[in-house]
């Protein structure tokens, strides 16, 4: 038996075990996967709202 066998017994995370084993890096997200809709554009038709409502919870959406 060697008289070092618990020196590497460590009761944290390093850096290095994170990012590599527990996800600590994500991987890049490219931006054509999401647009945002612009703000005068409907919720529901994703048009250009003509009468537009907005509900409390802050959508948007227009009345035909």
């Amino acid at each position: 038996m060697g008289k070092r066998q618990h020196q590497k017994d460590k009761m944290y995370i390093t850096c290095a075990e994170y990012t590599h084993f527990y996800g600590g890096r994500k991987p890049d997200i490219t931006r054509t996967s999401f647009r945002r809709l612009p703000f005068d554009h409907c919720s529901l038709s994703l048009q250009p709202f003509v009468y537009p409502v907005c509900t409390p919870e802050g959508v948007v959406f227009d009345l035909l």
